[in-house]
């Protein structure tokens, strides 16, 4: 435990954008933004996402979060957030896929 005359400072950077999902809920990480999908969401997150899957689109909204998105050629671009304030991000169909598949589990 540090007292009250130390201090750390350590360099720090933004990570590179990714997509990470566990029991706990799911991260959508643009850089220098993320937003959190908390487990109680990850049902109707699956759902969307298959809606995506089928339809080529979706936005689903439970009071102001919303999760949504669209395949765009090779690409699945998804977006999550509040409504007036959202996070996205770009994956090809092999890693849309594999989030899919790991969601519907």
């Amino acid at each position: 435990m540090l007292d009250s005359t130390s201090s750390l400072t350590v360099q720090a950077r933004l990570p590179n954008p990714y997509v990470h999902v566990d029991n706990r809920g799911l991260i959508l990480c643009n850089g220098p933004r993320c937003v959190c999908i908390p487990a109680s969401g990850l049902r109707a997150c699956a759902e969307t996402l298959e809606i995506i899957f089928s339809e080529k689109r979706a936005t689903r909204t439970q009071g102001q979060h919303l999760v949504g998105g669209y395949i765009d050629g090779g690409y699945v671009v998804l977006y999550a957030g509040t409504q007036d304030d959202l996070v996205s991000v770009s994956l090809n169909n092999s890693e849309f896929d594999a989030l899919r598949q790991a969601l519907s589990r």
